[in-house]
């Protein structure tokens, strides 16, 4: 062979070589970084591999899902529909997540535990039936796109209790033998803050024997008078809309009365969760999905044990709703980011972490939670947030409409850094009572930062209470709260307090507006035992009372020491226009109950020397403005006369707002020498 053939055919063979490394090479990095669709035009006899091959079903890919390997994504097509439950066997790497998302143009793809329901039996009186398969009891029905609630017994209200026994068993003197409720559902007022539910074992005259999953003194009634419905039962169909599933025969029971259920579109969850992992999984996505009607959670990340944990998971830009539990679920785990997605009617949270760390929840819009009575499975659970967490930060969220609180952050095991910020939180403690916008507890040996919160309209729920009122508070510290710094928040319209301190110690409050609370700001102490509201900083706040019954400072205690050692205040403004004079109540056993003005104030406690007043009064509610700015940019109101502000600026034209702060102003009519007060 010559020199030349020798050389063409060497450098033949390393071509050939180095072409066989570059295709193994590019195996390789297509195998490890694959993308795989899925439509409802597919088959799931495809490869999967091309949007021209797509798969079809949800079950295919769990059949695989464990063969999937870091940065894998799992696309479904836009504008589609998937019926059954994602399982997620397999994790991804640091920079390398397995992704399940959506490719293709259109509405973000659906995935669905709904069942649709046709083909009726009319059962007689109004209600009808079908046969269903169902994972369990559904626990979320809409009716043309709305939820309705099972049927209840009464249809409103409460019936009451006279008597009980621990955790067993009720007794209520108007309640007959017939019709009898043996294994209906009952959902029994047990105190403020919870609506516990459980199974009527037996009932006999006027008792009702039940069992329930939730043990422990919280969940024993407190005391009788409270109140109590009947659920979950063929018996109490009575109502356009409520429903009653029998699990046992698989019958499901709708109430239609006149109207005729062919022209009604009803969606009954027939699945438990739309996205699962049962065992800790890590670097997982779901980005742009569309997850709708479950039994109880769309997103579930569950704990198995201490060591069976899922890390560094996001959900971004997804939208989740009708839930019959939580929206999302989070077991034990660090790194979770929960962004840029809307979570909408759900029956007990709309994220919900019973231990996370170092996460992320910001720019979620979540609403509707829990405010159709007795149909969440949790007795506490009715909250727009939960976490009981360590190192986190929650904010840029909006929460409307919640059954209980709109944010409850408890500490961790570790208890470091929290940081609620910038959140919108509008009425709250639609169903419960005792609760917050945004509520905490525990002792924390980090710094809890509750900062730049615009909170609205806290109503507070006393039906089937004792106390037939409010009891909720805007930002509630409860018992043995410590080191948090509550700073530059607006609370506004709650029907208690917008700050609450109950048996709190070592707090910071300061730079809050508070406008149209019953109390601006409610210090108490429920024990005899003193040291429980100590180490308090109260400075540059304003307490705005807009009527002549609210009070700015209400502090209760059993402990005659708390009013003159709770800590420091000074530099606040205590304002009630309307009626400038008696604004702070105090109450404690040396004392009884008494109310003071700022002067009496400041020689009682030996607080507050450069508080103030405002220096003059008005005699017209519509005349005070009040304005707050719940969005990331600045915004700037007209004015249509000349205001002045609590702090005696003139302000006309118009007034600019920066994000997530507010304003109150008062129109200059009453600012004329015959107002001024002398402070």
């Amino acid at each position: 062979m010559s020199i030349g053939k020798y050389n063409k055919a060497l450098c033949n063979f390393f071509a050939t070589v180095i072409g066989t490394i570059i295709f193994m090479l590019f195996g390789v990095s297509h195998l490890f970084a694959a993308n795989y669709y899925i439509s409802n035009t597919g088959s799931d006899a495809n490869n999967g591999r091309t949007a021209a091959t797509p798969w079809q079903t949800i079950s295919n890919v769990n059949t695989y899902f464990s063969s999937f390997s870091p940065g894998d994504s799992i696309l479904f097509k836009r504008g589609n529909t998937f019926y059954g439950t994602i399982t997620i066997n397999q994790s991804g790497t640091d920079g390398k997540p397995i992704t399940i998302s959506a490719y293709g143009a259109g509405a973000k793809p659906i995935i669905t535990g709904f069942t649709t329901i046709s083909g009726w039996t009319n059962e007689g009186g109004g209600i009808y039936s079908k046969l269903l398969s169902s994972e369990s009891l559904t626990n979320m029905v809409t009716i043309d796109g709305k939820q309705f609630g099972m049927g209840r017994y009464p249809d409103n209200g409460f019936l009451t209790y006279e008597s009980f026994s621990a955790n067993t068993s009720i007794s209520d003197t108007e309640l007959e033998n017939s019709p009898n409720w043996t294994g209906a559902d009952i959902a029994i007022r047990k105190n403020d803050w919870t609506l516990d539910r459980g199974t009527i074992t037996n009932h006999t005259g006027s008792l009702l024997t039940y069992n329930t999953n939730f043990t422990g003194s919280k969940q024993t009634p407190a005391r009788s008078g409270f109140g109590y419905f009947i659920l979950n039962d063929l018996k109490t169909l009575t109502t356009y809309g409520e429903w009653y599933h029998n699990i046992d025969n698989g019958k499901f029971y709708m109430y239609f009365g006149e109207r005729d259920p062919l022209t009604k579109f009803v969606q009954i969850a027939t699945i438990n969760d739309l996205v699962i992992s049962t065992v800790g999984h890590d670097y997982i996505t779901l980005d742009n999905l569309n997850l709708i009607g479950s039994i109880n959670n769309a997103v579930f990340f569950k704990k198995i044990s201490s060591t069976d944990i899922d890390d560094y998971c996001k959900i971004q830009s997804c939208d989740i709703s009708f839930c019959g539990k939580n929206g999302i679920e989070l077991g034990q785990g660090a790194g979770f980011i929960v962004a840029g997605s809307t979570i909408n009617y759900c029956n007990s949270y709309g994220i919900y972490s019973f231990y996370a760390s170092q996460f992320t929840i910001n720019d979620n819009k979540i609403s509707n939670i829990a405010v159709i009575p007795g149909q969440s499975i949790s007795d506490q659970g009715n909250g727009g947030i939960y976490f009981s967490c360590n190192n986190g930060i929650i904010s840029y969220n909006k929460i409307k409409n919640t059954g209980y609180n709109g944010i409850f952050i408890r500490p961790g095991t570790l208890g470091k850094s929290i940081n609620i910020s910038y959140n919108y939180i509008d009425s709250v403690c639609l169903v419960l009572n005792d609760g917050g916008a945004i509520y905490t507890n525990n002792d924390w040996d980090g710094i809890r930062t509750i900062d730049h919160n615009i909170i609205n309209n806290v109503i507070g729920n006393g039906a089937g209470a004792i106390l037939q009122k409010s009891l909720s508070e805007g930002i509630y510290l409860d018992e043995y709260s410590s080191h948090l710094v509550v700073t530059n928040n607006t609370v506004a319209n709650s029907g208690n307090s917008g700050i609450k301190l109950h048996k709190a110690h070592d707090n910071t409050i300061k730079d809050n507006t508070i406008f149209n609370c019953k109390t601006g700001i409610d210090m108490q102490n429920s024990s005899v035992i003193a040291d429980y509201i100590r180490g308090i900083s109260l400075s540059h706040n304003i307490f705005f009372a807009k009527t002549a019954e609210q009070s700015v400072l209400y502090f209760h205690t059993k402990n005659n020491d708390d009013i003159t050692l709770f800590g420091i205040a000074d530099s606040n403004y205590y304002a009630r226009p309307i009626d400038d004079n008696l604004l702070f109540k105090l109450s404690q056993p040396a004392l009884g109950t008494i109310v003071k003005d700022l002067s009496s104030w400041q020689a009682f406690s030996q607080q507050d020397t450069h508080s103030k007043k405002l220096p003059f009064t008005i005699t017209k509610l519509d005349d005070i403005l009040f304005r707050f700015n719940p969005t990331k940019d600045a915004k700037t109101i007209p004015l249509d006369a000349k205001y002045k502000s609590v702090d005696g600026k003139i302000v006309k034209g118009s007034i600019t707002l920066q994000p997530f702060c507010s304003v109150i102003l008062m129109k200059d009519e009453y600012m004329g020498k015959e107002n001024i007060i002398n402070q």
